[in-house]
């Protein structure tokens, strides 16, 4: 996979030009041209369905369902009609019942699926009842003058806040979507469920990396978080936790990552060598996770119309 991330940025400079004079309509390799016949109505609606469940988190009501396989059959299946339902399932703020938006339920989905990858799904009320039980700590640490104490039960408690304020930032637009996993990685359920520093590196590297580190890399990561000493990592110098943190998730390796992480997603399958280096050198210039998803959810082979 290394080699493969080399040859990305050797053509990144011709396949950028290329996105910015076509708009950004990036045609994945080995993809075949998107079919117009012979696909029956039942394909059609699966695919409709599966959009719906995997940007928003639910199938589409039977109205939404009708109105979305006419327009893709009246539109013989082209991208074009695709890219707007995938878009529209995305970004469309118009209120909706019962999930505020297509958005916010699209951004509650990257949200949820963050969860998942880092702190195994835990319910905000978990992340809520700890930063109470927290309160109450900090609060008994004060009344003691216990200073210290009191002061690192805050910083937990805000770890956790932005953990679970993340969600809204990134509706927002204040983050990327791959700077939402800093927050998923700096909170206490990260911190229990890989405790002391060599298991917190090789797990971030590998959740979020797809490799675990080489010896160099760990030792230099491991004396930079338990020792704060200054290191240099992914071409960066850190010399705390918080450095390691903003230096990954912040790295070319981290936007790899974002891209393999994906298509295992919605492709149960790592990305071959040729979608990797068409699609990753755009979403290091652009950060935009929605234009790397819907190039996944555009194929044939995604709407199982081969």
């Amino acid at each position: 996979m290394r080699s493969v991330y080399q040859i990305c940025f050797l053509a990144a400079g011709l396949l950028l030009m290329i996105a910015c004079e076509k708009e950004n309509l990036v045609v994945v390799g080995d993809n075949p041209p998107y079919s117009t016949f012979n696909i029956s109505d039942i394909k059609i609606e699966n695919y409709v369905n599966r959009l719906y469940i995997d940007i928003i988190g639910r199938e589409p009501l039977d109205d939404e369902l009708v109105y979305e396989v006419n327009r893709l059959k009246a539109a013989g299946l082209d991208r074009i009609t695709r890219d707007s339902i995938i878009y529209q399932l995305m970004t469309d703020t118009t209120y909706k019942e019962n999930e505020f938006s297509y958005k916010a339920a699209y951004v509650q989905n990257l949200y949820n699926l963050s969860k998942v990858r880092c702190i195994e799904g835990v319910p905000d009320a978990d992340l809520q009842e700890r930063i109470g039980v927290l309160r109450g700590q900090a609060y008994k640490d004060s009344l003691e003058g216990n200073m210290d104490g009191y002061f690192a039960k805050q910083y937990q408690i805000a770890r956790n806040k932005a953990t679970l304020n993340s969600r809204q930032a990134l509706y927002d637009g204040h983050i990327y979507y791959h700077q939402m996993f800093a927050f998923m990685i700096d909170n206490t359920i990260y911190d229990v469920i890989n405790m002391n520093t060599f298991n917190f590196v090789r797990a971030t590297f590998d959740e979020l990396l797809w490799r675990l580190p080489t010896e160099q890399e760990f030792d230099k990561c491991f004396d930079m978080i338990e020792f704060n000493q200054p290191e240099e990592i992914f071409g960066e110098l850190g010399s705390s936790k918080h450095d390691y943190i903003r230096i990954l998730t912040e790295s070319n390796e981290m936007y790899e990552g974002m891209v393999i992480w994906c298509y295992q997603v919605f492709m149960s399958r790592p990305p071959t060598s040729g979608e990797l280096v068409t699609i990753l050198p755009v979403y290091l210039q652009t950060k935009d996770i929605n234009w790397v998803i819907a190039q996944i959810l555009v194929t044939d082979e995604y709407a199982n119309f081969r």
